[in-house]
C-alpha cells in the first residue's frame, strides 16, 4: 500500500504538527483536568517526622529527593498529567507519537507507595545503625570493667592469694568481648555504608552526623482510624500484625528494665566483694556476663520496637494513601460498603 504522504517522515510530521498546535493554538486551549479520584493522591503522610530525631527526618527527606527511580516516576506522572490536559488535535498527535493517555490515579498511587517503601528502608537502616552504636558503647564500657577485674586478678595471683584460675577467667572474658567488639565495629561499618547509599548522603558526612551519641529513635504511632484500618482485609491484617509486634517489643523492654536493674546491683555487689577479697572471680564472671547480656537484650528490644513502629506507620500510611486514591462511594443502594470489622460498622 502506498503512503498517502509519499516521501514524508510521519513521526517528524506529527512532531512538527504538535509543536505548531502548541505555538498557534490550532486546537481548543488547555483546560483544567476534571477532578478525578487518585489524580492528586498525596505522597502519603511523612510519618518519619513523628520522631524526635531530626537527623532521621533529614536522612529520609534526602533519600526521597535523591532517589533516581522516584524522580523518574515523578516525571512520568507530570508528563501524564500534562498529556491528560491536551485536547483535540494535540491529544491525537501525542497518541500517534506513542504517548497514549495513562491512568493518572494508578501512577500517583504507584509513586506514593514507592516513596513510603523508600522512607521505611531508610528508617530501618538508621535504626540498625543506632542499635549497633549502642551495642558498641556497651561493650566498650564493659571491656574497661573487665580490664579492671583482670588487673586485680593478676595482682592477687602475684601475691599468692589466688590461683591462676582467676586470671584465666579474666583473660577469657576480655578475649570474648574483644572479639565481639571487632564484629560489632565491622557490622557498624556496613550499616553506615548502607544508610549512606539509601539516603544519598556522602559517607564521610554521614559518619560525622551520626557521631553525636544519640540513641535509638522513638516514633509516635497515632491511634487507629477508619481510614487506616479499613482499606481491605489484607491491609487490616497487616496493620494488626504490626500493632501486635509493637506491643510485644514494648512488653519485652518493660520486663528487661527490671532485669537490668537487678543485674546492675548484682554486678556492683560481686565486684565490690571480689575487690575486697571476700568474693570469688567465678561469681563476678557470671554477674558481668549476665549484666551485659541483659543490656544488649534491652537494646535489641528497643530496636525491635522502633522497627515495628516503622512498619506500622508505613502500613497506615499506605492505607491512607490508597483510601485517598479510591473512587468515592456512590450514593444509593449500590453504594460500596466498608469492609466488615472497620470502625463505624
Amino acid at each position: 500500500m502506498r503512503s498517502i504522504l509519499p516521501g514524508w517522515n510521519i513521526p517528524a510530521f506529527l512532531t512538527v504538527l504538535l509543536l505548531l498546535c502548541e505555538l498557534g493554538g490550532c486546537a481548543a486551549p488547555p483546560v483544567a483536568a476534571t477532578p478525578r479520584a487518585g489524580i492528586d493522591a498525596p505522597s502519603g503522610p511523612a510519618w518519619w517526622r513523628e520522631s524526635s530525631d531530626p537527623l532521621l527526618w533529614r536522612l529520609v527527606d534526602s533519600g526521597l529527593q535523591s532517589d533516581p527511580s522516584l524522580r523518574h516516576d515523578a516525571r512520568t506522572l507530570e508528563r501524564a498529567r500534562a498529556l491528560s490536559r491536551q485536547r483535540g488535535l494535540r491529544q491525537w498527535a501525542a497518541r500517534m507519537l506513542g504517548y497514549p493517555p495513562q491512568d493518572l490515579g494508578a501512577l500517583a498511587l504507584q509513586l506514593a507507595e514507592a516513596r513510603q517503601r523508600k522512607a521505611a528502608s531508610i528508617a530501618r537502616a538508621y535504626v540498625r545503625l543506632r542499635r549497633l552504636q549502642a551495642e558498641l558503647r556497651l561493650r566498650r564500657d564493659f571491656q574497661q570493667h573487665f580490664r579492671d577485674d583482670a588487673d586485680i586478678a593478676q595482682w592477687r595471683r602475684a601475691a599468692g592469694i589466688v590461683t591462676g584460675i582467676d586470671s584465666g577467667l579474666a583473660s577469657t572474658l576480655l578475649g570474648i568481648n574483644a572479639s565481639a567488639l571487632a564484629g560489632t565495629r565491622a557490622r557498624l561499618g556496613v550499616a553506615t555504608a548502607t544508610l549512606a547509599r539509601r539516603s544519598g548522603v556522602p559517607l564521610d558526612r554521614l559518619q560525622r552526623d551520626v557521631d553525636d551519641g544519640a540513641g535509638l529513635p522513638r516514633l509516635v504511632v497515632p491511634p487507629a482510624t477508619a481510614a487506616s484500618t479499613c482499606p481491605d482485609a489484607d491491609q487490616q491484617a497487616r496493620i494488626a500484625r504490626e500493632r501486635t509486634a509493637l506491643a510485644q517489643a514494648a512488653a519485652r523492654d518493660e520486663a528487661l528494665q527490671q532485669l537490668e536493674a537487678d543485674a546492675t546491683r548484682t554486678v556492683a555487689d560481686a565486684r565490690t566483694a571480689y575487690h575486697l577479697g571476700t568474693g570469688d572471680f567465678a561469681t563476678l564472671y557470671v554477674a558481668e556476663t549476665a549484666a551485659l547480656r541483659v543490656r544488649l537484650a534491652r537494646v535489641a528490644a528497643r530496636a525491635d520496637g522502633a522497627d515495628a513502629a516503622i512498619d506500622l506507620l508505613r502500613a497506615q500510611g499506605l492505607a491512607l494513601t490508597r483510601a485517598s486514591a479510591s473512587p468515592p462511594m456512590r450514593r444509593g443502594g449500590d453504594a460500596r460498603r466498608a469492609p466488615t470489622g472497620c470502625s463505624g460498622d
